[in-house]
């Protein structure tokens, strides 16, 4: 299986051209914040709640590209690539590195095995609960360790250090001169948009780990893997302006691949092997179906919550 990390399509710069479209995405959440903010006095309540979810919605967009970015580089030099997510933290809020403790190295790692982000901590008999608090319940445990994991950078003064202070300056600087312009704009254009796609991108868990098997510690990644261990969901429209992050067993069982061949290699790998019910066409109807009506607590709940 050595050639499904390769890398195809590529160009002088960038490792797959694909990711043009990472980019436009990225860009995209720019060109909103421009219009609503300079439209924005002109706004009704309507019409400034309206706006104020499509920036919601597009920095969550913007998260899946933070959480591809920690998986597979974008561009095949290593300066251009830490360039590129410095300013994709500036773009998202938060500095991308800080991703990389609490996702790739805690949750690919223990899936659901008591983890920073294992579903089951949740304990509320009213499931709306469970997926409306997980975010501030899980917050801690990720902030502490991130913490952990950049003071153990800043020992080594790894260049994984130095990254991140570029990010932070890059996340926070973009932050504070939208303050200085107009704190008030800046806290609905800028603020809750960033938050809210920071909780969305974590919550994922709840839509796409809540439920499905347990992995084997030790064999979270490759053939080996659990399929069953991750929820899918198959839409097209989610998974193109995601970049395929609805295809997550796959990639959780080959992490680095680029995400233009899991629609394949899902079809290939997990598709023939597991539940087809992990498979779910639309994610809005799971949503609502799962956790506003009928919203029932699931079987595997039922017997564990108090």
């Amino acid at each position: 299986m050595a050639s499904i990390n390769e890398e195809e399509n590529g160009g002088i710069l960038m490792k797959n051209v694909a990711d043009l479209r990472t980019l436009g995405i990225c860009s995209a959440k720019w060109l909103i914040l421009i219009l609503v903010w300079n439209l924005h006095p002109y706004l009704g309540l309507c019409g400034k709640l309206f706006a104020g979810l499509v920036q919601c919605v597009w920095s969550f967009y913007v998260m899946t590209m933070v959480h591809n970015a920690m998986h597979c580089d974008v561009f095949r030099h290593g300066f251009v690539e830490s360039v590129w997510r410095v300013i994709l933290s500036a773009t998202a809020g938060v500095p991308v590195e800080s991703y990389r403790p609490t996702h790739n190295l805690n949750h690919h790692v223990y899936t659901q095995h008591g983890d920073h982000l294992d579903t089951m901590q949740m304990k509320y008999k009213w499931h709306l609960l469970n997926l409306l608090l997980f975010f501030p319940t899980v917050f801690p445990a990720i902030q502490k360790l991130e913490s952990e994991f950049i003071a153990n950078e800043a020992k080594k003064c790894s260049k994984t250090f130095f990254l991140f202070i570029f990010q932070v300056m890059a996340a926070h600087g973009a932050t504070g001169i939208l303050l200085y312009l107009d704190w008030r704009r800046a806290v609905l254009c800028w603020v809750i948009p960033y938050i809210f796609g920071a909780d969305a991108i974590v919550t994922m868990n709840m839509l796409q780990h809540d439920g499905t098997e347990d992995i084997v510690l030790g064999e979270h990644k490759g053939p080996k893997m659990n399929v069953n261990s991750a929820r899918n969901f198959t839409g097209p429209v989610i998974n193109w302006i995601t970049c395929n992050n609805g295809y997550h067993a796959i990639h959780h069982m080959y992490s680095n691949m680029h995400w233009t061949k899991y629609p394949e290699m899902h079809q290939k790998l997990i598709a023939p092997h597991s539940n087809p019910e992990l498979d779910e066409p639309d994610i809005l109807k799971f949503l609502w179906r799962t956790y506003f009506w009928p919203g029932k607590l699931p079987e595997h709940r039922q017997s564990k919550e108090s």
